[in-house]
């Protein structure tokens, strides 16, 4: 299995170095396809963990408000159903059609329609002859419509926009590497079950138990999760006499809660995370003040990042 992947991966590398116009699918058993299939993802996923780590360090020392994505807006919005259809079958083929489809010269419509105006010979030897200049210019453009994802129109999310898009790049050429050699259905597919994986695994991992006491006086649960993933923002609370003696919520931003508890609001682009929260007072006589304890731990999780 070692040799196999070893075997791809240099077949991979040998075609970014001179891509080659002629599909090679036509070659290959159904089974040596999905072989090839399922060690790319392996590949791609591998390929990109460094450019994720390049983000994170933009992130961590840049000050730039990477997490304003609009991914994650989409991912509030919506049942993870939804979500996985949209970004994982039907956005991956219509990028597909765009930036994958052309590569094969036999299905390039727009320059088969500029050779019937200028000659197709002159046209179809143009697309050959600059095929390496066009194979990137494709894998590019499709790493740059991502930036559109971030929300932040800084210069600094424009300056660190080749970074930024880097997964996209690198799972450009794994895509297009499969489109060339296995054919167009199975670069479609190899991309949208990256992106299904994806989601589904931000989708199980999403929430983290930031807080857990359970005292005398009072008990807190605090989770944090980065997308509502279409579920209903909810909070509950509790009083007697001045005293607030229960709080739950669900899927609430901090600003959510702040303004319940007439607190100071935070900016828009730290009120990202929704916190799922289960505050019990025990003991109705005890001088704890609730509001305070939670506002305390609620500020302590997003000074965190």
């Amino acid at each position: 299995m070692l040799n196999l992947i070893k075997t791809n991966f240099q077949d991979y590398l040998i075609f970014l170095k001179k891509p080659n116009p002629h599909p090679r699918h036509h070659k290959l058993s159904s089974s040596e396809k999905w072989k090839s299939l399922l060690i790319f993802i392996l590949i791609d996923f591998l390929l990109v963990i460094p450019a994720v780590v390049i983000i994170y360090i933009i992130q961590e020392f840049s000050g730039l408000d990477i997490d304003n994505h609009a991914i994650s807006d989409f991912s509030n919005s919506y049942g993870i159903a939804l979500i996985i259809i949209s970004g994982g079958i039907i956005s991956p083929f219509i990028e597909e059609i765009i930036f994958r489809l052309p590569l094969n010269y036999k299905r390039n419509y727009l320059f088969k329609l500029v050779g019937l105006v200028i000659g197709k010979e002159t046209v179809r030897n143009f697309w050959f002859r600059y095929y390496t200049i066009f194979f990137y210019l494709f894998v590019v453009a499709f790493g740059a419509v991502h930036i559109s994802n971030y929300k932040d129109e800084s210069i600094g999310i424009i300056l660190l926009s080749p970074l930024l898009v880097l997964p996209q790049i690198i799972g450009g050429t794994v895509i297009a590497y499969l489109r060339m050699n296995l054919g167009f259905f199975w670069g479609f597919l190899q991309h949208a079950l990256f992106n299904s994986a994806l989601m589904i695994f931000a989708f199980y991992f999403n929430v983290e138990e930031k807080v857990m006491i359970n005292n005398d006086d009072y008990k807190l649960k605090i989770e944090v999760a980065q997308n509502r993933f279409g579920n209903d923002k909810t909070i509950k609370i509790n009083k007697e006499i001045d005293l607030t003696t229960e709080i739950k919520t669900q899927y609430a931003t901090f600003n959510q809660v702040a303004r319940e508890f007439n607190w100071e609001i935070i900016e828009q682009k730290e009120n990202y995370k929704h916190f799922n929260i289960d505050f019990e007072v025990k003991n109705t006589n005890t001088n704890i003040n609730s509001d305070s304890v939670l506002q305390h731990h609620l500020r302590g999780i997003i000074e965190e990042d």
